[in-house]
């Protein structure tokens, strides 16, 4: 049967603060004993069985990756069997780091990855949901060259040239000349913040002025409080350049993005549903005062340029289901259900057919042959129990997180005014995360305790945490 769920939240500095949080609204609607800290930065809220967040059961606090072991008869030898993804509610109050996920840096450096899956991602927006995602088209990165030299002086002189180049002497911006030349500037930038920082601030405090005077480019106009955003939290930063030479997506409330694992990305600010693999692999590029693996980033990216509207994902109406609409993305990790029912909607189609309007009628979900995780956002409402367990129906509400298991019969009843909530999936099958390595900071909490920190590693520099989306 369907299982309630305790799960995570990760106060990130980036997250909005208190009540302002759609997190920890939710957060504490869904787990009452949890107070608001009014001025604690709210996150993530993290669903799933990733050992840096593990849902438990409510009714026994056993972690949700063990009741799927004793449930799975096909896998009874083992003790845990993780989901294959993590659904969470994210609050974004300022730009994250620059980044990308990968999977096969884990056996070079387990620490500063330590899984060994990849993570590509999918953003629902819940508000208006502004991000970085992918190198712009080449004519648009060209346009800002020109535009603001300033870029062009980071990424090289002659790397730009010869980037310009190749694509007016015909070649595809998907030809493999366009994408090695573009690297090179990419190159050339990122070690630009080691090897020149006086020339990235000088060039920086050029471009902004640039900016001031109404120079342009591609740009458009909604980018540039973005831009502001970035010199007030990273200043010198060379990821304040980020929005010369990728895309700036504005999601609107319902719409959808995915991208795989060798895209540059970066949230900027809103709120939203985020299903991602399970893993906690993230490379930083820049826009953060953490440990920054350039060589890795660089020799990762696919360096695919492209339209906005390349990473949309389209909504999906499913048949015989009216109140669920999916957003299926190009991928085997996870597969998100938006389920939305409205009252006056459904008293006026029973209206049509009959001549008392009910909003009685149940609402069923799509059966699943996976198990899959549903939160609550918005009503109430009561689902119904198997009969073998007495009490029939069951109350459900804003902030209830649950785990519905593989062929399990999902019935919605008494449902209030306007009911919406999230349901992932995945027929995959999860990591194993029985040989992970222990986290960097994970060593340090268990051996330093209360003692004054010694750097031993670049990463300890900062502090680090395998946060998955920057800073914490």
């Amino acid at each position: 049967m369907m299982q309630r769920l305790d799960c995570h939240v990760k106060n990130y500095a980036w997250g909005k603060d208190g009540n302002e949080s759609e997190v920890a609204q939710l957060f504490a609607a869904g787990h009452p004993q949890h107070q608001v800290g009014p001025k604690t930065p709210y996150a993530e809220l993290w669903m799933g069985t990733h050992p840096d967040g593990p849902a438990r059961v409510r009714d026994s606090s056993e972690n949700l990756s063990k009741l799927i072991a004793k449930n799975n008869s096909e896998n009874n030898n083992k003790q845990e069997i993780h989901l294959p993804f993590i659904m969470k509610i994210m609050s974004i109050k300022h730009t994250l780091s620059l980044q990308e996920q990968a999977a096969y840096l884990h056996n070079q450096d387990p620490i500063n990855y330590p899984d060994r899956h990849h993570k590509p991602e999918l953003a629902y927006a819940l508000t208006k949901f502004e991000l970085l995602c992918g190198f712009r088209p080449a004519k648009q990165i060209l346009q800002n060259l020109q535009a603001f030299p300033e870029l062009r002086k980071v990424m090289g002189e002659q790397e730009t040239e010869e980037f310009e180049k190749v694509i007016k002497n015909g070649h595809a911006q998907e030809s493999k000349q366009a994408k090695a030349a573009l690297r090179k500037c990419f190159k050339r930038m990122l070690y630009s913040q080691i090897n020149s920082p006086t020339l990235v601030t000088e060039q920086l405090k050029s471009f902004y002025n640039r900016l001031e005077s109404g120079i342009r480019g591609a740009l458009i106009e909604e980018t540039i409080p973005v831009l502001e955003s970035m010199r007030k939290h990273f200043p010198g930063d060379v990821g304040c350049f980020s929005p010369l030479y990728l895309n700036h997506m504005i999601l609107q409330p319902g719409e959808c993005c995915f991208y795989a694992a060798e895209e540059l990305h970066a949230y900027l600010s809103g709120e939203c549903v985020e299903c991602v693999g399970c893993s906690n692999n993230t490379i930083r590029a820049a826009l953060t005062p953490k440990f920054i693996d350039r060589e890795a980033l660089i020799n990762v990216l696919n360096y695919r340029m492209t339209e906005p509207e390349f990473y949309l994902v389209p909504p999906q109406k499913l048949k015989n289901y009216p109140n669920v609409t999916e957003y299926a993305p190009d991928c085997k990790d996870f597969t998100l259900h938006e389920i939305q029912i409205s009252k006056s909607s459904e008293d006026s189609s029973a209206s049509s057919s009959s001549s008392s309007s009910t909003s009685s009628a149940p609402t069923i979900l799509p059966p699943l042959q996976c198990g899959s995780i549903m939160v609550i956002v918005e009503g109430e409402g009561n689902y119904e129990m198997p009969k073998t367990l007495g009490n029939r129906f069951k109350k459900i509400k804003r902030g209830d997180i649950f785990y519905i298991p593989p062929e399990q019969k999902v019935q919605l009843n008494s449902i209030s005014d306007h009911f919406l909530a999230y349901r992932t999936f995945s027929y995959e099958l999860g990591p194993d995360h029985s040989n992970r390595k222990p986290t960097t900071v994970e060593k340090l909490k268990e051996k330093m305790s209360e003692r004054p920190k010694f750097v031993l590693h670049p990463a300890d520099l900062f502090d680090l945490e395998q946060d998955m989306d920057g800073l914490c």
